[in-house]
């Protein structure tokens, strides 16, 4: 195990404390925006202030270290009230603990890609590839204390190697999914119990999975992957509503398991260029289950590849990302885009939804003509119809010539303050850790 000593972090977090005033502090009067569909949206509407303070953790990560992390497993608020992040490094993943306002560095478990949860008892759950002689596979190890994540078990091989998806079920029942480039399925382990063998939901390339657990429901989204160009195809979603044992649509239509992805019985989201539509390289980056038991998604899209388009096609200039918005309510899928401004590019963007059932997001962004991404917050108040301009988090990716990246956040926002940590693409080099708290009202 690798401990940072007490008055060492200490004397960190006060040396790289970081205060950063919002670029757009209140915003008047915005020109016409317009959602997906076209329609316009209110163009006068006043936000608050919002003050961000962000610090780096560690200069230890590795470019991809929060990557990826749809839901949830990479930040998340304890039930002592404490803070858990893991991200991965050259070494392994790296686990910390808040408590307090103080960060603590934990144990540095064999592990990559770590996707992390906590138990009904407290106990957190740490799932990553490592290799022990058999190629990569999935390990999952167990914390022997509650609240903490400085001692961990032997760990346990639990499924074959894959992109990660864990949650806990309202029974306690830990569930863990997995998807690779041939099928994509799941195994469960009751409270005490062992875990169940392999059911496979889907067959061919499914990638990046995320799951929430809401009651005796499990909604589930992941990534169609094409080997052909190397792209991301679609974005899927499926429902559980027993716990696992029969899986649907979203309009509660039966899925005969296993489901080829590729196949029109599959719930797909988005319009992949390779049906015909406008949005390419799609990528899930978000799933979030409100209050009111609704589904929420984000995910990106480029423009289709090989086709003019916004100032090459005599047209208007038009981002080469955007983030778009779903929504699941009882009539269908409702959607909006997250920022419809034409010389914005919205890369990775989080949620996460307050009691007052006001949505937040904290996104990478950058002007499209500029290389590097920095990091912007958005807020709904109406569900995700509309949402706020872009406020800057930071304005240093440029200087820097690096950018921000893989952002994660806590969905349970404490004390009015929503958590959220990134790494830096950074190539080959170490990457810094930043952790950042937006203050809200």
């Amino acid at each position: 195990m690798r401990h940072l000593d007490r008055n060492k972090m200490n004397s960190l977090n006060r040396r790289q404390f970081v205060q950063v005033s919002m670029a757009v502090a209140t915003v008047g009067v915005i020109g016409p925006a317009l959602a997906a569909d076209g329609a316009s949206v209110p163009s006068r509407q006043r936000y608050p202030r919002r003050r961000c303070r962000i610090r780096r953790l560690a200069n230890d990560g590795d470019n991809n270290a929060f990557f990826p992390s749809a839901a949830a497993g990479k930040l998340f608020g304890l039930g002592d009230g404490s803070t858990v992040m893991g991200y991965a490094t050259g070494q392994g993943a790296a686990l910390w603990r808040q408590m307090g306002g103080i960060w603590q560095r934990g144990t540095l478990l064999p592990i990559q890609r770590p996707y992390l949860v906590e138990d009904a008892e407290g106990f957190v759950h740490a799932f990553g590839l490592e290799d022990r002689g058999r190629g990569q596979e999935i390990w999952h190890y167990t914390g022997l204390m509650p609240h903490s994540v400085s001692r961990f078990d032997a760990g346990e091989r639990v499924y074959e190697k894959n992109y990660s998806a864990a949650a806990i079920g309202d029974d306690g029942t830990l569930y863990y999914f997995g998807a690779g480039l041939k099928t994509f399925g799941f195994r469960e382990k009751p409270r005490g119990g062992a875990w169940s063998d392999t059911r496979t939901l889907a067959t061919g390339s499914c990638i990046y999975p995320a799951v929430v657990c809401r009651g005796p429901s499990i909604h589930l989204i992941f990534c169609g992957w094409n080997a052909g160009p190397a792209l991301y195809e679609g974005i899927y979603y499926m429902r559980s509503d027993d716990r696992g044992t029969s899986w649907h649509r979203s309009d509660g239509r039966a899925l005969g398991l296993p489901v080829d992805w590729k196949s029109s019985e599959m719930e797909s989201l988005s319009s992949s260029q390779a049906t015909g539509g406008g949005e390419a390289n799609t990528h899930n980056l978000s799933l979030l289950v409100d209050q009111a038991a609704r589904p929420h998604v984000l995910y990106w899209y480029s423009r289709p590849y090989g086709i003019a388009f916004g100032a090459a096609s005599g047209s208007k200039p038009e981002p080469n990302i955007r983030v778009k918005h779903l929504r699941r309510d009882d009539d269908g899928w409702k959607s909006s885009l997250l920022c419809p401004e034409l010389d914005r590019d919205i890369g990775y963007a989080v949620l996460a939804e307050d009691e007052r059932s006001r949505l937040h997001a904290v996104v990478t962004q950058k002007r499209s003509n500029d290389a590097f991404y920095d990091l912007g917050y958005t807020l709904s108040e109406d569900a995700g119809d509309t949402w706020a301009p872009i406020q800057a988090l930071t304005l240093d990716a440029n200087r820097l010539r690096l950018s921000y990246a893989h952002v994660a956040v806590n969905p349970r926002i404490r004390h009015g303050h929503l958590q959220f940590t990134c790494n830096m693409w950074s190539g080959k080099k170490p990457s810094p850790i930043w952790y950042g708290q937006i203050e809200l009202d």
